[in-house]
């Protein structure tokens, strides 16, 4: 078992154990213990002022804060003056930095990088610096004297303690003396007996006997009283000595309380109590005045501009929060409202007292006033809505679910809402930064996601982003991260409870498609380093940018997948008790981190430890996901079905190029995953689950699946060559796999139907099978995944058409589902199915909106839902139809025209603003060839009345206007040679007025950007996003137009191309980040970053970069040993004197990963080496075990299969013999393989390569164009290189090979100079100590693998395509030996003519020969060619490159 976290003592920091960990980060190494802020707003002049009180805990008298944007009067330190230094950052924002350097795009980005980390790090730094030297001088005096009064004290309680010991001393005496005084009494009273005997003889004679008997009967009862007397003075000795005893431990401990009031005092020393007052004049950053509104807003490290704190999110401490406003506005804060107080003031204004008593960091203080109507949740929970007077009666009807989300939390965590009263408020969208700020018990929402009970699109969205935003109050600020590196984890958390709440609310099928569609973002867009969840380059680095832009949502989406991963292997009761015990008021500490829930997941999820040891490294520490492509063979015989497997990774390591940054965080996916993935396999006689797909492992593999189901054999009558009149024979592949899967007893086959991983899957499998997928299976992902494969199928047939059709009539089918069916069937319309797709849509959507009697639609209704979205995408989809000539059918313009012109809203209870903005949208997608170009101005007329209509009336959130103007511009770029671009900037321009509703500006806005691309090119439209980001008022506008620039960067930025972007744009982009604009709002710095960041080639982030950076970027050659210790996570086997080299990577669209540099080769004289795609097949891998790399070792190896011909002489082999030197002792027998990445010093004599059963390594039923060929003639280059051409049978089809298959690259300064190539090059050389007459034994083992491949084909005997190729693989034998025989002929010419001691050159194609000087001698001991070995990339003068050449089969 895993040993327990330390839980966090009461001794340590009050703020959650975070306080000390900021102490350098922030606040010179002091903690706040608790803060007060008290202030008071002055709405009409803009003013804030008042004070705040911060307790401290330093330990040296001086002490730093954060401050920024604001006046400082004065600052007492426990009552007392104190001096201080302030340096406000602020002021120095605005500054121009150094623009002289700057030449290009790639200096521009350089200086980028200097600008934005200087100006992160001085935003981290404390600028306010306080000495309290003279108040801890007072204040050690009192102190002083309070000690010696405690020691006075102290030493009058050692005084009494002895006197009570003296008082027990006397106690015990009288004790002592008690049982004498008994027997003195009974001394006396014996004496007066014998005295009366002697005076009344005569008289008591006859009484004597009596008083005898009495006198026996008292000295019985006495010696009782005796023993009872003795036994009470046992006991008050016994009473006694416990109380001596417990003073002496009282004693003990007033001593021991001595030695803690000392260390309290120490403590009392130490804690400060800083009274700053200050003035914020007319504040812009942190908090912000927008018309009679104040709002603040969590950007990243932005609350200290509004009040003095340790802006710090490791500093946590509780908070009293006063703010007087005036009569007529709230003030909205974190915390419960204690009460509100009134002034005496002429007017009087309005105190709100809040007081947070869970300590929270200072960026999730929030504060809000305005004029808000104040909604109390209708359900008795502590919630409050607010919102503007005009936004009510929405703010009703868009809180209603509100309850649902609110209990299924608290059900689900079984603890209540851990801050008492929570608080929505919704601001209009050109007040606020961000869509959503949080804060703790407060959010601010943006008020377009409010909607009437007539709006229907809007209902799922904002569902979720107020679910989501309440699940960040449990995690992310009531329980926060320890340290930066852990706060994936929080986010990850605050998502997972969203999707219960989906899943819950909205239905499962939403909450699966949602997961696997973030899935596939994810595994698209996770392929550099800047995705690592835990690891501090991508986080704690980061500066917290980490969480902002495209990389922020992909690491979003990622933390969730693997959350969801481990709640898949542990169950989910386990995981949910991990929440609840981290959400528990009774948890000691407040503050979660990586290795805590790994702890955890150990002992409450029972994972064993080896499992969880390999999981968190490689999903949370490293970036990347697997890449799993899988195909199917079916052996009838056997009855069993052959999995061929090809593992990758969606990240590599790239080749070094001038503009790559240090990346130590990438992993490649030869390492691995943890885990078995599972197999689904539905059969006719049932369906049956294996999990035999290990995660890890070779990276080429063939698992068998044992069937359960057994076929009748059917008889299928053969077709005869010749058949057909021109004597041709029509193989039709898709016919071919049918009738496989007919002659199968499989229905249809799943990999990792649970979403166990988050992987990318590519399965092949026929398409009959992916049709009875899509019909038979009612999971929502198996039906995606069906439609998506049959959408993207080469060559269509009616079935897969009329599948997809089907299930778009089927209702009772998940409706995004059938919304991508609609887009499939749009997709495979074309002229050669004769445009079927059209017909079933139109005639689908005729069916239900339509009047059979008339033919006209009928007016609208939207009751059904589900069938209103469906009905929705009609338009989109047959707007995508395309006919021969590229332009969109006019029975397609026609429809769409039909539906503007008739569309009838009246009696429907629901708004029909997106149901219209629906067909505009769909007529900027037609392309108007000529039959379609007089259809044009109707269409015009229709988007004209719509946009007038709009203006009277407007809609809901001016979503109807903005969907005219986009369709406007896109007409306009489509049919841009007739009508002229000015014209239509005119016509949008007036829609970027101040009057106009802020979407509606935005969008004119962005659409004016685009003309200008289309009409100027980037550079004039970058000019244009400066012009208009100047302009923007709004903090959210500017933000919009930046990400809206960068869109268009991303995807039209050519690497290669340093000029599209002129150096007064780049001026005018960095003078914008390191302005006050951008220093006011981060998303807009940060998005102007990666602008130029993209300019250059680069990845958008800052990922990679080093702290310190120079504007003039200078390239430096960095050793491969660097390369090494940044990847040495990886495990490797290193040997002496060799280093590593990267492997090239296909780059992602838009965002291309970085790598590590290494030294740079020069270039080679070779230029015919092709890309592996072209050599390896990847339709189906090989089922012998020699031809699988290890996907472990630290570079990927393609093995190439070598067999001797025949033709070969006896000469050829004594002279290999005479330049091999011999054979290494430790070497190995004759291989069946040769490795293609072993250094090699001698060139060899030529090897016939014959192509060995190389089509049945498809196993799958594949209908690519295939290649052939041989090894040929070699020919011997200076430098004792040799280039080889070697031809193979490949896969032509690049995406199907495997992403891991990529052999090192060798020449490293081609590929700086094409790093954006999509073809990776092979080195291909072997070790020249290793003798070539070695491969004589691959004959013998080739026979044998003949044999068993012929069993295997017996099968294949009846199909024509099989021998077809049977018979073209003879005839290609034939030409080799043909070749080999002349080939021999020339040999034995060229070595009878050369010099004994000089090594033979073999003629080249020409048939010339020619001689060179002796190789040198190697003075090193020979080495063993090792797979796992790295290759030296140094030892040029030693190292021969294989030239690789694909031929096209000619049949």
């Amino acid at each position: 078992m895993a040993k327990a976290r330390k839980q966090k003592g009461d001794e340590q920091k009050p703020d959650g154990g975070g306080g000390s960990a900021a102490g350098g980060g922030g606040g010179g190494g002091a903690t706040v213990l608790h803060q007060k802020l008290c202030l008071s707003i002055d709405m009409e002049n803009r003013l804030i002022y008042g004070y705040t009180e911060i307790k401290i805990q330093a330990e040296n008298d001086t002490f730093a804060l954060h401050a920024d944007n604001m006046t400082i009067r004065n600052i007492l330190v426990d009552g007392q003056v104190a001096e201080f230094e302030y340096f406000p950052q602020w002021k120095n924002a605005g500054d121009e930095q150094s623009l002289s350097s700057i030449s290009c795009s790639k200096t521009a980005a350089d200086a980028a990088c200097s600008v934005y980390i200087s100006s992160l790090n001085s935003e981290a730094a404390p600028n306010l610096i306080i000495s309290s030297e003279r108040s801890s001088k007072l204040i050690t005096e009192p102190q002083n004297e309070e000690n010696s009064g405690n020691h006075e004290e102290n030493g009058e309680k050692h005084g009494k303690n002895s006197e009570t010991h003296d008082g027990n001393g006397e106690k015990c005496e009288e004790n002592g003396g008690k049982p004498a005084q008994i027997s003195d009494d009974q001394a006396v009273n014996g004496c007066n007996g014998s005295a009366d005997k002697k005076e009344k003889e005569e008289e008591t004679e006859k009484y004597n006997e009596k008083e005898k008997e009495q006198q026996t009967e008292t000295e019985e009862e006495e010696e009782k009283k005796e023993k009872k007397e003795k036994e009470k003075v046992e006991e008050e000795d016994q009473e006694e000595k416990e109380k001596e005893k417990e003073k002496e431990e009282e004693n003990l401990e007033e001593n021991g309380n001595e030695k803690d009031k000392e260390n309290e005092i120490e403590k009392v020393k130490n804690t400060k109590l800083v009274h700053i007052d200050y003035i914020l004049e007319k504040a812009e950053t942190g908090l912000h005045f927008v018309g009679n509104i104040l709002h603040s807003n969590n950007q990243i490290r932005r609350a200290h501009c509004w009040f003095p704190c340790i802006d710090n999110a490791t500093q946590r401490c509780p908070f009293d929060l006063e703010f007087t406003v005036n009569m007529n506005l709230v003030a909205v804060s974190n915390g419960d409202l204690l009460y509100q107080v009134l002034s005496k003031e002429d007017p009087p204004r309005k105190t709100y007292v809040y007081k947070l008593s869970t300590p929270v960091s200072a960026q999730w203080i929030s504060l809000v006033v305005g004029p808000f109507e104040v909604l109390p949740d209708r359900n008795d929970i502590s919630v409050s809505h607010m919102c503007l007077s005009q936004n009510l009666p929405k703010l009703e009807n868009t809180i209603s679910f509100f309850h649902s989300a609110y209990s299924c939390y608290e059900d689900y965590l079984a603890a209540s809402f851990p801050f008492g009263l929570y608080k929505q408020v919704f601001l209009p969208p050109e007040m606020i930064v961000s869509p959503t700020s949080l804060g703790a018990s407060t959010c601010i929402f943006n008020s377009d996601i409010l909607h009437d009970e007539k709006v229907i699109d809007q209902i799922i969205d904002t569902r979720i982003k107020i679910a989501f935003a309440l699940a960040r109050q449990w995690f992310g600020i009531y329980t926060s991260a320890e340290e930066q590196t852990d706060e994936w984890l929080l986010d990850g958390l605050a998502g997972f409870l969203t999707e219960h709440f989906v899943k819950r609310y909205l239905g499962n099928n939403e909450a699966r498609y949602r997961r696997f569609k973030a899935n596939c973002t994810v595994c698209e867009f996770d392929v550099g380093g800047a995705t690592a969840l835990s690891s501090p380059s991508a986080s704690s680095d980061l500066f917290g940018t980490q969480t902002i832009g495209s990389y922020g949502k992909i690491r979003s989406l990622k933390a969730v997948s693997v959350l969801q991963m481990l709640e898949k292997q542990m169950g989910p009761d386990p995981f949910r008790k991990i929440l609840q015990m981290i959400v528990a008021p009774t948890r000691g500490s407040r503050t979660l981190s990586t290795k805590e829930f790994r702890h955890l997941a150990n002992k409450v999820g029972n994972l064993e430890r080896p499992f969880l040891k390999e999981f968190f490294p490689r999903w949370v520490e490293s970036c990347g996901c697997p890449v799993m492509r899988l195909g199917i063979s079916y052996s009838k015989r056997r009855n069993l079905v052959e999995l061929a497997v090809s593992r990758g990774c969606t990240a590599k390591v790239t080749d070094p190029g001038p503009d790559s940054r240090m990346n130590g965080d990438i992993r490649e996916g030869d390492t691995g995953w943890p885990g078995m993935m599972s197999v689904r396999v539905h059969e006719t006689d049932g369906v049956y689950d294996h999990p035999i797909v290990p995660m890890a492992g070779e990276a080429l593999q063939v698992v068998e699946i044992q069937c359960h189901s057994k076929v009748a054999a059917k008889r299928f009558q053969k077709t005869k060559k010749g058949s057909k009149p021109d004597g041709s024979d029509d193989i039709d592949a898709s016919n071919q796999e049918n009738r496989a899967s007919m002659d199968a007893p499989l229905l249809w086959i799943r990999v990792d139907p649970e979403m166990e991983y988050l992987a990318e899957i590519h399965f092949h499998q026929p398409v009959q099978m992916w049709i009875n997928q899509l019909e038979k299976d009612k999971d929502v992902i198996s039906q995606s995944q069906a439609i998506a494969v049959m959408e993207k199928s080469s060559q269509l047939s009616f079935a897969v058409i009329n599948a997809l059709n089907n299930f778009l009539n089927d209702t009772k089918a998940f409706w995004r589902v059938r919304v991508e069916a609609a887009y499939a069937l749009a997709v495979t319309a074309s002229e050669d199915t004769e445009l079927t797709g059209l017909l079933h849509l139109v005639k689908f959507y005729k069916s239900r909106r339509f009047d059979a009697d008339i033919g006209l639609p009928r007016p609208n209704d939207f009751h059904d839902i589900p069938e209103y979205f469906v009905l929705e995408a009609i338009p989109h989809a047959v707007a995508l139809v395309r006919s021969a000539d590229k332009s969109s059918p006019k029975e397609a313009i026609e429809f769409i025209l039909q539906l503007l012109k008739y569309n009838d809203n009246n009696g429907n209870v629901y708004s029909d603003v997106y149901w219209l903005s629906a067909m505009v949208q769909a007529i900027g997608d037609l392309e108007f060839g000529q039959q379609g170009v007089g259809l044009l101005s109707s269409l015009l007329k229709r988007i004209d009345r719509l946009l007038q209509f709009d203006s009277f009336m407007p809609g809901y959130n001016g979503v109807l206007t903005v969907s005219c103007i986009r369709t406007l511009a896109r007409i306009a770029q489509r049919v841009s040679p007739s009508i002229c671009l000015d014209r239509i900037c005119e016509l949008i321009a007036p829609f970027r007025n101040m009057d106009k509703p802020w979407k509606v500006r935005m969008e004119a806005s962005r659409v004016l950007i685009d003309l200008e691309f289309h009409h100027k090119g980037l550079d004039a439209a970058l000019l244009l996003f400066l012009k208009y980001a100047n302009e923007e008022r709004s903090l959210r506008g500017g933000t919009k137009l930046a990400v809206h620039a960068l869109r268009l960067c991303q995807a039209n930025i050519e690497p290669q191309d340093n000029n599209q972007i002129q150096l007064p744009t780049l001026v005018g982009l960095l003078c914008l980040l390191a302005g006050k604009k951008a220093y006011n709002n981060v998303y807009l710095r940060h998005n102007v970053f990666c602008i130029l960041q993209i300019a250059a080639g680069r990845s958008p982030t800052l990922h990679g970069v080093p702290k310190v950076v120079s504007p003039p970027q200078i390239v430096q050659e960095i050793s491969s040993d660097n390369h090494t210790k940044a990847d040495s996570s990886v495990p490797q086997q290193s040997r002496p004197h060799e280093h590593s080299t990267g492997t090239p990577q296909q780059s992602r669209p838009q965002e291309p990963s970085t790598g590590t540099p290494q030294q740079a080769r020069p270039p080679e004289p070779s230029t015919s080496t092709p890309s592996v795609r072209e050599v390896l097949p990847a339709s189906g891998p090989t089922k012998d075990a020699d031809n699988i790399s290890n996907c472990s070792e630290r570079r990927n190896v393609v093995k190439i299969r070598v067999k001797r011909a025949s033709s070969s002489s006896k000469a050829d082999d004594a002279d290999h013999r005479d330049h091999s030197h011999g054979r290494n002792e430790n070497e190995a027998g004759p291989c069946s393989s040769m490795s293609v990445d072993a250094p090699m010093t001698e060139a060899p004599e030529a090897v016939n390569v014959s192509n060995h059963n190389i089509e049945e390594q498809n196993s799958c039923h594949d209908r690519e164009s295939r290649m052939s060929a041989s090894i040929s003639n070699v020919k011997l280059i200076d430098k004792h290189e040799a280039s080889k051409e070697l031809q193979c049978t490949a896969d032509s089809r690049l995406d199907a090979i495997p992403k891991d298959h990529l052999s090192p690259i060798v020449n490293g300064q081609e590929a700086v100079d094409k790093p954006c190539s999509q073809l990776e090059v092979v080195s291909t050389s072997y070790d020249g100590n290793q003798a070539p007459g070695s491969l004589n034994g691959l004959e013998t083992k080739e026979k044998k693998k003949d044999k068993k491949d012929k069993k295997r084909n017996r099968d294949k005997k009846d199909d024509p395509e099989y021998l077809e190729k049977k018979r073209l693989k003879k005839e290609k034998k034939r030409i080799e030996k043909e070749k080999g025989k002349r080939q021999k002929e020339k040999e034995g010419e060229g070595v009878s003519s050369s010099e004994p001691k000089n090594i033979a050159k073999p003629s080249d194609s020409h048939g010339t020969s020619s001689a060179r000087p002796p190789a040198p001698m190697r003075t090193a001991e020979p080495q063993i060619s090792n797979v796992r070995a790295p290759v030296d990339t140094t030892r040029t003068l030693t190292t021969t490159k294989i030239r690789i050449k694909v031929k096209p089969l000619q049949r």
